[in-house]
């Protein structure tokens, strides 16, 4: 029967009752698959979740089938990278330093000012880089890095005073991820920083147990910081990049082109998530100043990689010079 007979014929009835034609390009759903996150709904991390999801849908004809988990219910982000690790969920978005633990050369892309612009991220993650460090990643983890989604430029905000300059950074408790990096990196800047879990860290401000956090700006605004925290300071330390894990096993037990179409959806999901946070950035600032929030650009980061220069030395060893040498350097060879 052609594909015309196929479409005429799905709409026709018996006794009545509508009779289901089956279409052999839309295969039946042979892989259902769990992917968790711990941001809110509609929130750039969800809205590049639901974009993989949809894309695995149709590049696998339906055959691949993603549901999301957002809001952090299947757990915060450390603890389903781990399930993910073990066989327990097929596939958690976490934020990029809750993925490193597995693999210490993955921290240079949490060196603080590593990357120049989103132009020179894309060097790296889409090149030769970014080939052999996920790679690396999965060898390690059993993990495989299907899609590098973004976090965005992490400013500063608190309810102490703005951060125009690195001394004013002086003994503030500044949340931070568990990732050594990130913390060594604000310690240098003469923050206090603390560790926090993701979960706790709403709570743990209204406390008063930190005085505010990192993190881009629309993330301040999904998840309700502007409640109490009354500066934002726009000093991008780190692009915290956020990656789409799935277990290798499980990857591996899909077909050959079914693999092909969840990495293009990877990729292609990526891409759109990328561009979607990249906007929100620019919108995120005025949107804060609409919320009572005062909001300052530093215009002058010098200070800052002054001072966070010796977190390159400190993580030399650990996570490879190489590494470094070969991000500092990628796209100013062309």
């Amino acid at each position: 029967m052609g594909l015309v007979s196929a479409f005429a014929l799905f709409a026709s009835t018996q006794f009545g009752v509508a009779q289901e034609v089956k279409v052999p390009y839309v295969k039946e759903a042979a892989a259902q698959a769990r992917i968790a996150h711990a941001l809110t709904e509609g929130s750039p991390y969800d809205i590049g979740a639901q974009r993989f999801a949809e894309l695995v849908d149709v590049y696998t004809r339906g055959e691949v089938n993603f549901k999301i988990f957002p809001n952090a219910q299947l757990g915060l982000e450390q603890a389903t990278a781990k399930d993910t690790q073990l066989g327990l969920l097929e596939a958690s978005l976490v934020a990029i330093n809750n993925a490193t633990q597995w693999y210490p050369p993955l921290d240079v892309t949490l060196l603080p000012f590593i990357f120049r612009d989103r132009e020179h991220v894309n060097k790296v993650i889409y090149g030769d880089i970014g080939k052999d460090l996920f790679e690396g990643y999965r060898e390690a983890s059993g993990m495989r890095i299907v899609s590098v989604l973004e976090w965005g430029d992490r400013g500063i905000m608190n309810n102490v005073r703005p951060i125009a300059k690195v001394e004013d950074l002086s003994g503030i408790k500044l949340r931070l991820p568990k990732n050594s990096t990130m913390i060594d990196t604000y310690s240098a800047l003469g923050a206090n920083p603390t560790a926090i879990d993701w979960g706790e860290l709403y709570s743990a401000l209204q406390q008063g147990v930190a005085d505010g956090l990192e993190g881009p700006p629309q993330g301040m605004i999904d998840m309700k910081f502007t409640d109490f925290l009354e500066y934002y300071s726009y000093v991008p330390v780190f692009h915290g990049l956020a990656v789409i894990l799935v277990n290798d096993a499980w990857f591996q037990a899909l077909s050959e082109e079914n693999q092909q179409a969840v990495l293009k959806a990877g990729r292609e999901a990526g891409e759109y998530q990328r561009w979607i946070s990249a906007k929100s950035h620019v919108s995120g600032l005025s949107k804060l100043a609409e919320l009572g929030v005062e909001v300052n650009v530093v215009e002058d980061v010098e200070p800052f990689i002054e001072a966070t220069k010796e977190i390159y030395e400190s993580n030399r060893d650990r996570i490879g010079a190489e590494w470094i040498e070969r991000v500092q350097k990628a796209g100013l060879e062309e």
